[in-house]
């Protein structure tokens, strides 16, 4: 199986943090991320949401305009990107015992690179199988929706006198002579 270190990421860093932000650029994998964009509040990561989906969001906590909780459940409820929350160690267990249910990764401050790493790594590897999944399912509902229309169309042959079976043979045999998919075929079919 190839290896997917080819692939382009995109990663939103929201910190009002200089350092911060200087530390979680030096920890991404090298070459594998063609967009960063960094934001300071989660009002403005919000608006840079709404313009562009990233792989990965990351955020140093508190934020500008608050804590960080509220923006970052609005990006596990309305994004698949994968989220990483830096807290403070005071309020680091209950934050994390609160968000890891939401597929939240969350770290202590100060940050240790090898964790931060293996987490950005993990984010990573989890989108790239969320990306998967979502390819079969799209396969899976066109195949889905191709059986909807060839089902409607040889029910209208049926109707008009032909058995399931010649209206089966008719459909691949006009696909075939036609050079179109049986979906069109069926299409045509419905249409008439």
């Amino acid at each position: 199986m190839k290896e997917r270190t080819d692939s382009r990421y995109s990663v939103l860093i929201v910190s009002s943090s200089e350092q911060f932000n200087i530390t979680v650029k030096k920890v991404l994998p090298d070459r594998r991320f063609d967009v960063i964009e960094i934001r300071k509040s989660a009002s403005s990561a919000r608006r840079e949401l709404l313009v562009r989906e990233y792989d990965l969001v990351v955020v140093n906590a508190p934020l500008t305009d608050g804590m960080g909780n509220e923006f970052v459940m609005d990006v596990v409820e309305k994004h698949s990107s994968g989220v990483i929350l830096a807290v403070p160690t005071e309020v680091y267990a209950s934050v994390n015992d609160h968000l890891i249910e939401y597929g939240v990764m969350t770290l202590p401050k100060p940050l240790k690179l090898a964790e931060l790493e293996r987490m950005i790594r993990l984010s990573i590897a989890l989108n790239d199988r969320l990306r998967k999944v979502h390819v079969k399912l799209r396969t899976l509902n066109e195949k889905m929706e191709e059986m909807k229309i060839v089902s409607r169309a040889k029910i209208v042959l049926v109707e008009r006198g032909m058995s399931e079976a010649e209206a089966h043979d008719y459909i691949i045999r006009e696909a075939m002579n036609k050079g179109l998919t049986k979906k069109q075929v069926a299409e045509d079919i419905v249409d008439d």
